[in-house]
């Protein structure tokens, strides 16, 4: 059920918000043991006591999101014990609007990877076949939205970590502009590239979501997310980047030209463009991550080393060899890198392009083959989608069909910065058009 729906049913009194809550808490209490989505589940929900556009709606938090008075652990041992005073400001947003938390979901230790294979807390596996990943960092959110353990999920995106999950588990993912949701009360991973973003179930409750959360004037989205109007497809300039496409897995490939061809068929303009510079966003990315990452767990990792899974040990160890200068000239690059891409919005109005260039592999897999070109799985899950942290764009997975062993494949669609209602506007034009996948 999505939130709309939900939402229309509580209105008119065809369901309780106890029934609603129960019917979620029930499906945790069936399904997690197997697919790990939850870290905490909360036994009777976490009510809000507000009267607004969220009320009785169940919704469930990345475990990096702080919620008073109940265990954070942002997926580590590291944390064990710690029990935030006060919510993080998403969440009390959450809270005014009348939601009901269902818990505190599984995510890849400290959001510093993209597979959601946890050490400690279990493999997050996806609902659709359960011998392959999630995705990650926000996995275990995504998997709550597609296997009915929640009406929506809040995670967040440093590289794709709310848009990879929801491309992989069949459900849209959406990151908003970098700062229109505040991160106060979230444990960052790169202060400079996170943003709060949603899994939801569908384009509109994306929306609901946004204009409960978003902080500031600039944000144009308006207060009921209802209200909000499909972009007509007509006339539409969408942007497709193919110099930087491949390698795509043949049915990623297949699923995205049946999107540009019914783009087309409602009257879109489809326009090859250059996205230039990549492995420059690639590489400035990856230091910036690596390095603030390294700065917020230094003191941590003097104490609790060994309580840090292996991988991500690793990568902090790599962080805290950058030098400041090298991260300083980084940052400049980032500078020139974002204002080169918003030229491209002189042209289009979108970037449309797949979300990752394969569909979600098999557990513990550490390289796939797509095409003719051996790669590891991270890199070929984040290629698509961390050019568009570095540059602060807001960017938007909606499912797209299946591939042949039915595995969901995203379409990400990708605006410019401070666009976010115009890409909202044009992703529920494009959910009307695109196959529909069901339920796992």
């Amino acid at each position: 059920m999505t939130v709309w729906e939900a939402s229309k049913l509580l209105a008119a009194r065809s369901i309780h918000a106890e029934e609603l809550l129960e019917s979620q808490l029930d499906n945790i209490r069936r399904q997690n043991d197997e697919l790990r989505a939850f870290i905490t589940v909360f036994p009777g929900g976490e009510r809000g006591s507000g009267r607004g556009s969220l009320r009785g709606i169940p919704i469930s938090i990345k475990d990096i999101i702080h919620v008073k008075g109940k265990p954070t652990t942002a997926g580590s041992k590291v944390l064990l014990g710690y029990v935030p005073r006060v919510d993080a400001a998403v969440v009390r947003a959450l809270k005014e609007a009348g939601a009901t938390l269902t818990g505190k979901t599984n995510l890849h230790e400290f959001a510093f990877g993209v597979t959601n294979l946890n050490p400690h807390f279990g493999d997050c596996r996806n609902p659709w076949k359960k011998d392959r990943i999630s995705g990650g960092s926000s996995g275990g959110g995504a998997v709550s939205v597609a296997a009915g353990m929640s009406c929506a999920a809040i995670g967040s995106d440093t590289a794709g970590s709310i848009r990879i999950p929801a491309s992989l588990c069949g459900v849209v993912g959406y990151k908003p502009t970098y700062g229109l949701v505040s991160r106060d009360g979230v444990i960052p991973l790169s202060w400079s590239l996170d943003s709060i973003g949603f899994l939801t179930k569908s384009v509109r409750d994306a929306i609901i979501l946004a204009s409960v959360t978003f902080t500031g004037a600039t944000a144009r989205v308006p207060r009921n997310g209802g209200r909000i109007r499909p972009l007509e497809l007509r006339g539409l300039r969408l942007g497709t980047p193919r110099n930087v496409l491949e390698p795509l897995e043949e049915d990623v490939r297949r699923r995205y030209e049946a999107s540009l061809n019914i783009a087309e068929k409602e009257g879109a303009r489809l326009m090859e463009i250059q996205l230039e510079n990549l492995q420059a966003m690639a590489a400035a990315r990856n230091i910036i991550v690596h390095a603030e990452a390294a700065s917020y767990h230094r003191e941590l990792m003097r104490d609790h080393f060994a309580d840090y899974g292996k991988d991500v040990r690793e990568r902090l160890l790599q962080g805290l060899l950058i030098p400041a200068t090298t991260y300083l000239a980084a940052q400049r690059v980032r500078r020139k890198l974002a204002a080169s891409f918003r030229q491209i919005f002189k042209k289009v109005d979108l970037l449309v392009l797949p979300t990752t260039c394969i569909s979600a592999p098999r557990l513990k897999t550490s390289r796939v083959v797509v095409g003719n070109t051996s790669m590891d799985v991270r890199t070929a899950l984040l290629r698509l989608t961390e050019p568009f942290n570095l540059v602060g764009a807001p960017a938007i997975s909606i499912p797209c069909g299946a591939t042949r062993e039915i595995l969901p494949v995203g379409l990400q669609l990708v605006g410019d910065v401070m666009a976010d209602q115009k890409l909202l506007s044009a992703a529920l034009s494009f959910e009307k058009v695109l196959p529909r996948l069901g339920v796992p």
